[in-house]
């Protein structure tokens, strides 16, 4: 028999106290459906609209800030169609291990209930909100009318030739158009697109009359002498445009428009890796150069966690579900 000498005797024990002090610590982070390892490999985020909107550029810099702080890279991919809907399918069915994220919008509210989907806004897990912007009301540069008032009564002399582009059939923003055409009486349609970005360059070039649209999607057009914004969908005055008339201004208050965008995993995703992105997407959020590149953006930031998401997502489906 071998013996033991006391040094050594003590450094076995210490040896195996470490041992199980490792293994407690990796039970209590994550179990036995691996999230303790998460993530070990990169992290998609799906924008459910065409590429070069406010929806993509927001996906890309949660990217750009947030994959520094889980450690893995994050790519941004564009699943257009549908007004929103074949991306929000794609996330609502994929795995939910937490490398497939949505970058939602109020749009997967309203999708399920003006459409038929295999899914609804419960099919997933919210993570987190980090924009909250007002629509306008643009109109391109050369048009014959250079404000609200001469828009809608140029409308009313020509009646069934107006329409308003919109980012989607389900979209708040055709919502809110829908809205003041019926409020104003005119005889004018809305034109669904699949994304803002698309709306905005139709009524750039003349192929509709008005686009709605946030600041951040239409100021390029705007700085490049293409459109010019004639109405606020809000009841508070515009910080960018001081002296555009607000909804509320016409009487509408109940007309307005404030969209919002984060993140959400699908439905099922532990709550230890939903945990993990949320209190990274907040670091990312608070990271002074994704405040900064977001206000070069013309975005307005706002956080939300999940829960206050989840909050907002029932909240504003019950609303649409009246309509």
């Amino acid at each position: 028999m071998k013996l033991v000498s006391k040094t050594g005797l003590y450094a076995s024990i210490m040896a195996g106290i470490l041992v199980l002090g490792a293994c407690g610590e990796q039970s209590s982070s994550g179990g036995s459906d691996g999230s303790s390892n998460y993530p070990n490999d990169e992290i998609q985020i799906i924008v459910p609209f065409a590429a070069g909107g406010a929806a993509t550029t927001t996906a890309r810099m949660i990217a750009d800030n947030m994959e520094e702080h889980v450690g893995q890279d994050i790519v941004v991919e564009n699943q257009e169609g549908g007004s929103g809907t074949a991306g929000q399918q794609a996330v609502a069915s994929a795995e939910p291990d937490g490398y497939t994220l949505l970058l939602a919008t109020n749009s997967v509210i309203t999708n399920p209930i003006f459409s038929e989907t295999s899914y609804t806004h419960e099919s997933y897990e919210p993570i987190g909100q980090v924009v909250s912007d007002v629509s306008y009301l643009y109109v391109p540069q050369d048009a014959p009318y250079d404000d609200y008032e001469s828009f809608i009564t140029y409308a009313e002399n020509n009646p069934g030739e107006v329409t308003i582009a919109t980012s989607g059939a389900q979209a708040s923003d055709n919502f809110a158009a829908e809205d003041l055409i019926e409020e104003e009486g005119i005889d004018a349609n809305t034109v669904p697109y699949d994304g803002a970005a698309r709306a905005v360059s139709s009524a750039a070039g003349g192929h509709d009359a008005a686009a709605m649209s946030s600041f951040s999607e239409a100021e390029g057009q705007v700085q490049e002498g293409n459109l010019k914004p004639i109405l606020v969908f809000s009841s508070d005055s515009s910080q960018d445009y001081p002296d555009l008339p607000t909804t509320a201004d016409l009487g509408y208050e109940g007309i307005t428009d404030e969209s919002w965008r984060g993140l959400v995993a699908p439905e099922g995703t532990d709550s230890e890796i939903i945990n993990f992105l949320t209190n990274n997407l907040e670091k990312a959020f608070n990271e002074e150069d994704f405040q900064q590149s977001m206000e070069n953006q013309g975005m307005t930031t706002r956080f939300r966690n999940g829960e206050e998401l989840t909050e907002l997502m029932n909240s504003q489906f019950e609303r649409y579900n009246e309509e």
